[in-house]
């Protein structure tokens, strides 16, 4: 459901470390996901929704099991992909992320 393959420029700040220009939400689409979801504002989340479609940033979740995001983004995330509670529960438990959690102070 690809609609857009270049980024607008509202979204090149996400990708400061990139070359923005060279970023094809096709073949990049897993930091693309990520950075937005990580980093996006609403607007942002809607440009990425619009442009690669709510299933491949449903799979992209359960794949990454919201690795990456923060606990606060991740439960709104799993109100509007309709992610298993249970499910993100489990992955808001794992050890590893705990520790980066209490690390940064969430």
């Amino acid at each position: 459901m690809i609609r857009d393959k270049r980024l607008t420029n509202k979204l090149k700040p996400l990708f400061w470390e990139y070359d923005s220009g060279r970023i094809d939400p096709v073949r990049d689409r897993e930091l693309v996901i990520k950075r937005i979801l990580s980093h996006g504002s609403v607007e942002d989340l809607r440009w990425l929704r619009k442009t690669l479609g709510d299933e491949e940033i449903e799979a992209f979740l359960l794949r990454a099991k919201g690795r990456g995001i923060d606990r606060r983004r991740l439960r709104f995330y799993q109100v509007i992909f309709h992610l298993p509670s249970k499910e993100v529960g489990l992955w808001l438990k794992e050890p590893a992320r705990k520790i980066w959690d209490e690390r940064c102070g969430k």
